[in-house]
């Protein structure tokens, strides 16, 4: 399927609290809108009139900046709506928004993706069309801890730095409030699985990135009812010619019973 897309477009909103949990701090956001829909006619054309004009998606969606939002996700929940309200054609709607500063020591912020289908709803002259949730999830961009870890003997000496991301599936319905950890201490359940991850990792000593990637599988798992986590660590010392050496593993919550 072709895409109209807009990529990387930076505004700033209030997303509830900030990365030191204070309120009311206008936050910079980063927005990647992809539309998945038929070209065909335009290609042939060349007529504006046979397409959706990508500025008008960037109209539609400047209007929600400089707004106040409970959250990241209050905020993907009205571009939804924005879409919606305006008859934004297409099949497919990916949205990719990053708050880049919202989360401490994670030095590419806090992601939200979102992949919605449009679905028809209802029947007869209640008949109408949505745009339902297909696929949705949060992410922990880059955040940076040292720890010992490697099975050379010089890796045992002194701690390297480690790059760790954090993808946390939603369930259909739920958001960011329906995963809140045991002990959030009033903060987002993001930024507690943030503390929390950074805690076991700098005590950990593990030989393998496999066994520290599982760890913070585990750890996460435990601490937030979350239904699944896709965790990547990579050594960016680990090889003199790569900027790094990494795995990737996905775990749901049967993990906990082994």
């Amino acid at each position: 399927m072709d895409t109209i897309s807009l990529r990387n477009f930076h505004t700033r909103a209030i997303i509830g609290p900030d990365a030191w949990n204070r309120p009311g701090k206008s936050q910079p956001i980063v927005l990647t809108l992809r539309l998945l829909i038929n070209t065909t006619s335009a290609g042939t054309s060349d007529e504006i009139a046979h397409t959706f004009s990508y500025g008008k998606m960037h109209e539609d969606a400047i209007l929600l900046w400089n707004a106040r939002f409970r959250s990241i996700d209050d905020l993907t929940s009205n571009l939804v709506g924005d879409a919606l309200a305006n008859n934004w054609p297409g099949e497919s709607l990916q949205i990719s928004l990053v708050a880049p500063k919202a989360l401490l020591r994670v030095e590419g912020g806090l992601g939200r993706d979102v992949t919605l289908r449009r679905q028809w709803t209802g029947s007869g002259a209640a008949k109408k069309q949505i745009w339902g949730c297909e696929r949705h999830s949060w992410l922990v961009k880059n955040l940076k801890v040292a720890c010992i870890i490697g099975v050379n003997p010089h890796e045992r000496l002194e701690k390297q730095q480690v790059t760790i991301n954090l993808e946390i599936l939603g369930e259909h319905g739920k958001d960011e409030g329906d995963y809140k950890p045991r002990n959030g201490e009033g903060k987002s359940p993001w930024a507690t699985l943030v503390s929390r991850t950074c805690s076991v990792v700098e005590q950990s000593e593990f030989q393998t990135l496999e066994a520290l990637a599982a760890l913070i599988a585990r750890t996460c798992l435990e601490e937030s009812p979350i239904p699944q986590i896709t965790v990547s660590v990579e050594k960016p010392s680990a090889l003199t010619f790569v900027e790094g050496a990494g795995v990737q593993i996905t775990r749901d919550r049967s993990f906990l019973t082994y």
